[in-house]
């Protein structure tokens, strides 16, 4: 053999020629090489978007390693299920592999066990593959001249999100670069009003719940969108309407405010584990290295109800982490759900950052970092708006001062955005009936 056959060259090479497939697409041709490769055994099949991911970008480590754990050793099941194709298209797969310097001495009849294996070869290669996420504890700090090439994914077009919120007021909290932003939606042609804000958080429901990964093999916008109206209307049956607009503005909050990238929202763990337990976890770069953030929201009529509510809830977050596998934000790396959101060099961007190498110089991080997005009423008959959110922002930071010990968080990095409604309960259905409908 010459030159190497990876996974992605092997589905474009049979994708035309599988004797039983029910389309050309390479989600079936990848489907049906695990299907027969495993005997069958592979179970359950991953889902639409990670066997298009798998075509596009290679098979994953977890997958290769599943594979094998099927194989019998005694039998080719792929040699015999390559038999099956016809004389003519074994003889183009021969001359494919020759004119590519696969194969030298390829011939029609030695194509089925060479096709078996080549995929074998890769299985293996690939399962073998160094995985550094099998290490357990992380780091905030990954060392000087560490990078990585995942972006942020929120679309502010034309600076729609300045032209929804205006922050009235920013207070610094005295542990950690935390903080408290105080926002107002601005009035559209002098009213108080949602358009925009519904705007702004339309054009981002795709990137809010799809991975970056998924995205870029959707070439149709206007579809991905529909889909993600579909999914969140799900995810929506799960929670409420208070639970989906606070997690989306979390993400509006932190992606544009912070410049902290999404690694997964909550309505992406729900599309993979059918659950709204998981929270979504963010990364951002600070002068010190890098922070896993945690999402959290919570929106109650009285402000200093929606801060004890929100820092209950990270107790509960820090309690978790202290008493099983580390962080929260950094568990998500022992298993597999990587693979099927990100290519494999961001996924090593994202192990370089939570697992770097024990040689680069960084300071070990046990702790998570939390954003928390409060939404509450206002009395909306108070004369000076501006003057009662600094107010606001104020009494919130005195709140957080005098209750954060007591929920063991004084050393945890928090980012706090407030936002009031007049009506907050109204006013939060009817913006997430806009959106996804009911």
């Amino acid at each position: 053999m010459v030159k190497e056959a990876k996974f992605i060259y092997l589905i474009d090479l049979v994708n035309p020629y599988l004797p039983d497939a029910m389309n050309t697409s390479k989600e079936e041709t990848v489907r049906l090489i695990i299907t027969h490769a495993s005997n069958g055994q592979y179970n359950p099949m991953p889902a639409s978007s990670t066997l298009n991911g798998f075509a596009a970008t290679g098979i994953s480590r977890s997958a290769a390693k599943k594979i094998l754990k099927f194989i019998d050793k005694e039998i080719s099941s792929l040699e015999e299920y390559f038999s099956k194709i016809g004389a003519d298209q074994l003889t183009l797969i021969a001359n494919k592999l020759k004119n590519d310097s696969i194969s030298t001495d390829v011939y029609r009849g030695k194509v089925p066990a060479l096709l078996a294996k080549l995929f074998y070869d890769e299985f293996e290669k690939v399962s073998s593959r160094k995985n550094k996420r099998k290490r357990k504890k992380s780091t905030e700090d990954s060392g000087p001249g560490t990078t990585t090439n995942i972006e942020l994914t929120i679309k502010d077009e034309k600076g729609i999100f300045d032209e929804t919120l205006s922050q009235i007021k920013e207070i610094e909290l005295p542990y950690q670069s935390s903080g408290v932003k105080a926002f107002a939606l601005l009035p559209v042609n002098g009213i108080y009003s949602h358009k925009k804000l519904i705007s702004l958080l339309r054009k981002n429901l795709a990137r809010y719940i799809f991975s970056r990964r998924s995205r870029a093999e959707s070439d149709d916008l206007e579809e991905l969108t529909a889909e993600a109206t579909t999914e969140l209307r799900n995810f929506l049956r799960e929670c409420n309407p208070q639970t989906l607009l606070g997690e989306l503005l979390t993400y509006i909050f932190l992606e544009h405010c912070e410049k902290a990238p999404k690694i997964f929202t909550k309505a992406e763990f729900y599309q993979k584990y059918k659950s709204i337990k998981q929270r979504s976890v963010f990364f951002r770069e600070t002068n010190s290295g890098w922070q896993l953030i945690i999402g959290a929201s919570n929106l109650n009529e009285t402000l200093d109800v929606a801060i004890e509510g929100a820092l209950r809830e990270c107790e509960d977050l820090k309690n978790e982490s202290d008493f099983g596998g580390g962080p929260y934000s950094t568990q998500i790396f022992q298993g597999d759900i990587l693979d099927a959101s990100f290519t494999p060099e961001q996924i090593r961007a994202l192990e370089s950052i939570v697992f770097p190498s024990l040689n680069k110089d960084g300071s070990i991080i046990k702790i998570d970092s939390y954003g928390i997005f409060l939404g509450y009423q206002i009395d909306d008959t108070q004369d000076d708006l501006e003057k009662q959110l600094k107010s606001d922002a104020e009494r919130a930071v005195e709140t957080i001062n005098n209750s954060i010990s007591n929920y063991g968080l004084d050393k945890h990095p928090i980012y706090m955005y407030l936002l009031p409604f007049k009506k907050l309960a109204y006013e939060s259905n009817q913006i997430i009936d806009k959106l996804v409908g009911k």
